[in-house]
């Protein structure tokens, strides 16, 4: 017990001390490896579950930056019949992904990929198209993430927080690929920060996807951008 007071009066944050934190009621481990799980990303559940209102069909999802797995497995869990492919540049997230997908019995409906956005092609590794993707990028700037509060600038994964001089590295990304992985007519639910929403509206509506209202967390700031194609 001293030792794990020791540790969190270093401000690591609870959920890597426990190994585990909760997310939209389902147990997730979690590792230094991964971001931890935050009541913000419940949102994009929120959406999905709205947008895809039937829980019947076999849709096919896709998570780019799986983490700990949270909302792939989540997903997979909330719809029965779904397929899923998550895309993780880390080897140490994949293995808590995994870890996560057996724990929450999807492990045979989640196909787990170790890859990277930023190199070229990336897109064929995944396969699609898809009918709705999802991803929680990173977006913090790169000159603000010193700035944040201990808990996450010193414990979480710069990998998973760094999105660039502006912030919207990632969303370009993304972006320039997602033509070839969404299918007509489905669906982009995409984590943000705060006040990021109409420049990522502006970044999508150049690839041929429509804005539609972003979907506020509980602070009631705009956190997820939905976009249809």
């Amino acid at each position: 017990m001293r030792e794990l007071t020791a540790r969190r009066v270093q401000r690591e944050p609870m959920a890597y001390i426990l190994g585990e934190r909760e997310f939209w009621g389902l147990p997730f481990k979690v590792s230094p490896a991964v971001l931890v799980p935050r009541p913000d990303s419940e949102t994009v559940i929120e959406a999905a579950l709205a947008l895809l209102a039937d829980r019947a069909p076999p849709w096919r999802i896709l998570d780019l930056g799986l983490g700990s797995g949270c909302l792939l497995l989540t997903l997979l869990h909330e719809f029965r019949a779904a397929r899923g492919v998550g895309l993780e540049i880390s080897e140490a997230a994949l293995a808590v992904a995994r870890t996560n997908a057996a724990a929450l019995h999807v492990e045979d409906r989640a196909e787990l990929l170790l890859g990277d956005w930023r190199q070229p092609d990336w897109h064929d590794q995944v396969g699609g198209p898809f009918d709705l993707l999802v991803s929680n990028p990173p977006y913090i700037e790169a000159g603000a993430i010193a700035g944040l509060m201990p808990e996450v600038s010193r414990f979480e994964p710069k990998l998973a927080l760094d999105g660039g001089a502006d912030g919207l590295a990632a969303y370009r990304a993304i972006a320039a690929e997602a033509p070839r992985l969404v299918t007509p007519g489905g669906r982009l639910l995409l984590e943000a920060g705060e006040g990021q929403a109409p420049e990522i509206h502006k970044i999508f509506q150049s690839t041929g996807f429509t804005p539609e209202a972003p979907w506020k967390d509980l602070g009631g700031i705009d956190r997820v951008v939905s976009l249809r194609y």
